[in-house]
Formats: C-alpha cells, structure tokens, sequence
C-alpha cells in the first residue's frame, strides 16, 4: 500500500470533496481522482462511492479511515520533526487572520518570521470568516475575543489595551461622558455580532454597560472611520488610535474607567501535533510581541 495514496484517501475524508482536497493540498483534482483509483485497485476494493452530488464511503473505506488515519498523522508528525531537526524549515504555511491584525500587529511578524526563514513559504487569508481549518487546510487562526467551543486547541497570544474615542467635533455637540451609564445617550458606533460586551473593569462589577447608537458594522477600521466623520464614540483597540489621538483629530472618552482586553487566541487542529512550521511562527510571534506597547499582557513561550 502506498503511504501517499493513503494520504490523500485521508485528506479527501476530511474535506469531503476531491476538489477541496486538491484546494487545500494545491494539487490538481484529476491527480487526487487517479490516485485514489490506484489504492482502490491496491487493495482490491471499493473506498468511496462517487456520485455527482457527494462522497459516500463504503463500509471499508470507513473503516480503512478509522484505522490509518491515526497512524498516517502519526508518521507525518514523525517527519516534520525529524526534517526539522536537520534542516531549516521549508514548505507551506498557512495562516487566517481579521484584516486589522494583520495589516495593524501581524505585518512586523510575518515579515520578520519569512526572513529568518527564507525557505518557507506563508498564505495568508486577512477576513472576518470563521474559517473550517481542516476543510480549507489552513494551519493557524488568530481570532479575537471569547472563543466558541470546538475541537481545536487554543493558544492565548495577547490581550490588546482598548479605549473609547470620538471627535472633539462631536463632544463639542453632544458634551464629554461622564460615566460609563452616559453612554446610553450618545451615538455609539458598535460591532456587528460584537467579540464581548462593553464593560469596565472599575465600574459596576464588570457588567455590561448599554451603549446607544443607530450605526453597526463588522469592521473595525470602518469604525475608526465613522469616529474620524463625527458620527459617534467608538470602542477600539489603541492600535488602531494612537496616531490620531497626538494629532488631536480624536480624543479619548472616559479614559479613566479600564476596559476589558481584547483577547488575541490562536486556533490549530487538535487532530494533529504540533508542526515544526506552526511551532516556529507561534515561537516567533511571541517573541516579537513580548514587549509590544499595544499588548496589554505578556506572552509565554511554548512549552515542549
């Protein structure tokens, strides 16, 4: 039996599809398809029933997945390390990430992280989608605020200062809160399917405070835009503010009452252990956020 062809029979599981098999392995479909007739004929037996809508597999297939599948994730663990071990890293690595990561935090990282090794190669996809990590074959998601319950694992990486700002245009209009309670009575400028509600670390035990407000969104660059225009106060993090509060086109709101972190958290699959690639770029993300001025709390070093 062909370890590779078993491979694939694996990955085309997982995916559910041939196409998005060949998708996430960047390898032409019609490869996928014959290769997979080639363990078929092997083994002298029928794995997957092919219909023009699904993949259904037989009752050997299903048990052919059950029993290598364990064992080829096994052995591919088994490589990574070893070719780790003896030569620089090299290969594919890709990444998920929201846009304003990427382009705010994530933009010294990745390029520093491809220039200690220039062997590997990165994808990186910057979007507001809850990415299928094992259907789309994508190794790592940094995700903001609490996290669903799922299969994957977890890494927290960092906790991100946050504030409110507006213009003083608009506070001049609509005057300066003085509590967090005002907030119900202004323009608010608010998430769309928000990461947590609003909440103050000295104020109220923690509950959510009411924000008011007639504009939502699901990015928070269009909100700091929206803030610039006049339209409300907005919660963002200090990354995305700090320019603009020297040059006094926004100020902050209520800047004494301490909001919540927005967590930074890394998902991978739990299916799997840890690849070198992974491992390398956590590594290093840690390393060059460690004393970052926008992260609220200190990151650690993988163990193991």
């Amino acid at each position: 039996m062909n370890l590779n062809d078993l491979s694939l029979f694996i990955r085309v599981v997982e995916t559910g599809s041939f196409t998005a098999a060949a998708d996430s392995l960047n390898v032409q479909k019609s490869t996928i398809s014959r290769r997979i007739a080639q363990l078929e004929d092997t083994l002298g037996i029928r794995l997957i029933q092919r219909t023009t809508r699904k993949l259904k597999l037989t009752p050997e297939g299903e048990e052919l997945f059950n029993r290598a599948q364990p064992l080829v994730d096994d052995l591919e663990a088994v490589q990574d390390d070893i070719s780790a071990s003896k030569t620089e890293l090299r290969g594919r690595l890709r990444l998920t990430m929201p846009t304003e990561i990427g382009v705010f935090m994530m933009n010294e990282v990745i390029t520093s992280f491809m220039q200690t090794y220039p062997k590997l190669e990165v994808d990186v996809e910057l979007s507001t989608r809850t990415v299928d990590l094992i259907e789309e074959g994508v190794d790592l998601a940094l995700r903001l605020g609490p996290l669903p319950n799922s299969s994957l694992i977890a890494r927290h990486i960092a906790g991100l200062h946050r504030g409110l700002f507006a213009t003083p245009e608009y506070l001049e209009q609509h005057g300066m809160p003085k509590t967090p309670d005002d907030l119900a009575h202004h323009q608010c400028i608010s998430l769309l399917k928000p990461f947590d509600h609003l909440r103050f670390t000295n104020w109220n035990d923690n509950e959510p405070v009411t924000m008011g407000g007639r504009l939502r969104t699901n990015s928070m660059s269009f909100v700091r835009e929206m803030i610039l225009q006049g339209m409300g106060i907005g919660r963002l993090p200090e990354v995305f503010c700090g320019e603009l509060v020297k040059t006094g086109r926004i100020v902050r709101v209520l800047d004494e009452f301490t909001l919540d972190p927005l967590e930074i958290n890394a998902l991978y699959a739990s299916r799997r252990n840890l690849n070198p690639r992974v491992r390398a770029f956590l590594d290093h993300m840690s390393e060059r956020l460690r004393d970052h001025p926008w992260v609220q709390n200190r990151l650690v070093h993988l163990d193991g």
